[in-house]
């Protein structure tokens, strides 16, 4: 029985908290780094500790008690209000200190207008112990990363606009429609709109709405998550994709690419800074974003 809460109590706590986000004991190995074995044994210690399952497993799969549930969104509360209490005990040393936890969109680091490097120099500028981490995921798992609390901000192009979420524009990109050169339309000087919607397409997993109304394709048998895999698809001749024209660039250079009525068929896509209206944010996260605002013009000393 749980009488009072230790150090070693809130290790299991936030074990069982990431299991749970992952779904279960398999994926939460890769995810924590530790052995199926060792995250049963802890859970088992848990369940010892507090006196009942939290959680079933085994051949029926994975699920959450309903005790579990309840001891879960107590411990989610408990975990907020030590990150709170954390933020608020080092702000008083008045200097920026803690860990700030930033997502970013993949393959923006040759895109002139995105200027995240300069706002990590203007961070680091400051006078702080804080710890920067930073991640590399698409859109839709930054947004939920934002969400969950597993990070503090995430620089990306989004789809949508979430009503817990605050966006603030940062930079544009521009983006076309490319063939690889083993692709039958990579030799046509002719091509018309009509050759695009008739192609076999690999689809993004988001995608802005203005950049399907440019074209409708009625075959496509791959979908990516990441510009990298677009790429792939692209190159392999298969497929057309949209892609950032500076990603695409090296690319078009070897002759490995080409970009398919630019003219009509290339636009603008924004891209955010987002962050929870829900989560209060660290000093050091502040400063960080007031750094990515100021780099991009948005915002001036």
């Amino acid at each position: 029985m749980l009488r009072n809460v230790s150090d070693m109590d809130l290790k299991l706590l936030r074990l069982f908290s990431a299991v749970v986000k992952c779904g279960g004991f398999t994926a939460a190995q890769a995810e924590l780094n530790i052995s199926h074995s060792n995250i049963s044994m802890q859970i088992s210690a848990l369940e010892k500790r507090l006196g009942y399952r939290v959680c079933e497993r085994g051949k029926g799969g994975f699920s959450v008690t309903e005790k579990g549930q309840i001891i879960l969104d107590a411990a989610e509360k408990i975990f907020e209000a030590l990150d709170q209490f954390k933020d608020q005990a080092q702000s008083l040393s008045g200097k920026l200190m803690g860990d700030v936890y930033v997502g970013l969109a993949d393959n923006i680091s040759t895109l002139s207008s995105a200027h995240i490097d300069a706002a990590i120099a203007r961070f680091y500028q400051r006078g702080h112990s804080a710890h920067l981490h930073l991640f590399v995921n698409s859109p839709a798992e930054l947004e939920v990363a934002v969400i969950d609390k597993q990070i503090d901000v995430a620089i990306s192009y989004f789809n949508r606009v979430l009503p817990n979420l605050t966006y603030r524009n940062l930079y544009t990109e521009p983006v076309g429609i490319f063939c690889g050169a083993s692709h039958a339309l990579f030799d046509n000087d002719d091509i018309q709109p009509l050759d695009l919607e008739d192609a076999d397409w690999i689809s993004y997993g988001f995608l802005s709405a203005d950049l399907e109304r440019m074209v409708r394709p009625t075959t496509s048998t791959a979908t990516a998550y990441h510009l990298e895999a677009v790429i792939h698809a692209i190159l392999a001749g298969t497929h057309l994709g949209f892609l950032p024209l500076h990603c695409a660039e090296p690319w078009v250079a070897r002759g490995k690419m080409r970009i398919l009525l630019p003219e009509i068929m290339q636009q603008d896509v924004q891209h955010y800074m987002i962050t929870s209206n829900a989560n209060p944010q660290s000093e050091a996260a502040q400063a960080f974003m007031e750094d990515l605002l100021h780099v991009h013009g948005v915002i001036t000393p």
